[in-house]
């Protein structure tokens, strides 16, 4: 049985080009996210996300398939490492509504995407070896940075900075550098449409448990259509689409690398809920955008000499 491998590739500008749009679309998430995180438990939203979702992925395998776009692959050592994959990614789905129904839509999102990328570093560092070289360095401080200006952290106290809504935006984060890694081995022994389905029905298998006492099927039909509307936004074009990008840019350029574009996130999100819920953007927020994005810049340059 053949297998995947990370490695770089002569020309990586498509798949730069879609972890870009992939970002973008994160960052609309924040936004959907914000409007029907009070509509339905965050148990019972996260389930039908990561289900919906994971029925999506049958079709666009068979057509991935059927158009040769893609040869699926799979090893049983893919199903292994699906399973704690699909946990964490159900546990980061908890922890993402339970946080937005606390707080400002687009600040809670510099929370997760500006710490998430330097979770990744760091872990890479600790559990892989790779050592976190200067240019690297001063490029996670400048995300880091312009995550604290955009947020504007000057303007909370101690106490609301440790919030219980602030703290599960950072254990999300925590845990998507987890899953950032384990997925970079998983889609060694598949390709990353297989994997990702996998990990996608384990994880909306481990979220019903969460939902169970809400009964997700037999009370679906309470909710508004605006909900489903953002939901099947947030199931299929969120996690079947873009969040299976990442794991495809993961796959080819390493989780370092494909989570540097995480800073592109807070950008869409802080400028989109300024546009719609009317948040203000200021000279600070401007110029933690402008930091974030040149974080990508170092964090993607390759070394001279």
């Amino acid at each position: 049985m053949s297998t995947t491998t990370c490695q770089d590739q002569p020309n990586d500008s498509p798949i730069l080009l879609a972890l870009i749009c992939a970002m973008l679309f994160w960052g609309m998430s924040w936004i959907s996210g914000k409007i029907i995180a009070d509509v339905a438990p965050a148990q019972v939203t996260v389930f039908y996300r990561l289900f919906l979702a994971a029925i999506s992925m049958l079709p666009i395998m068979w057509l991935m398939n059927r158009l040769k776009l893609l040869k699926l692959q799979y090893d049983r050592r893919a199903l292994i490492w699906s399973l704690p994959a699909g946990i964490l990614l159900a546990v980061y789905n908890e922890l993402f509504f339970l946080g937005l129904a606390d707080g400002l839509p687009g600040k809670g999102g510099m929370l997760v995407t500006t710490s998430n990328p330097v979770f990744t570093f760091i872990l890479s560092a600790v559990l892989l070896g790779q050592a976190i070289n200067r240019r690297q360095g001063v490029g996670l401080a400048l995300g880091l940075g312009g995550g604290l200006l955009m947020i504007e952290v000057w303007h909370f106290n101690l106490e609301q900075i440790m919030a219980a809504g602030n703290l599960y935006f950072i254990l999300a984060a925590l845990t998507w550098a987890f899953l950032t890694l384990i997925s970079q081995r998983g889609t060694r022994y598949a390709d990353f449409i297989t994997f990702s389905t996998l990990m996608y029905f384990w994880a909306s298998l481990i979220s019903y448990g969460f939902a169970y006492e809400h009964a997700p099927f037999t009370s679906a039909a309470q909710y508004p259509a605006y909900y489903w509307h953002h939901l099947l936004f947030l199931s299929i074009v969120v996690v079947s689409i873009a969040t299976s990008v990442f794991f495809l840019a993961t796959q080819k350029l390493g989780p370092n690398r494909s989570s540097s574009f995480v800073f592109v996130v807070p950008v869409t999100a802080m400028g989109l809920s300024a546009w719609y819920f009317g948040e203000r953007l200021s000279l600070g927020v401007a110029v933690g955008g402008a930091c974030a994005l040149c974080a990508v810049y170092l964090l993607n340059k390759k070394a001279s000499g």
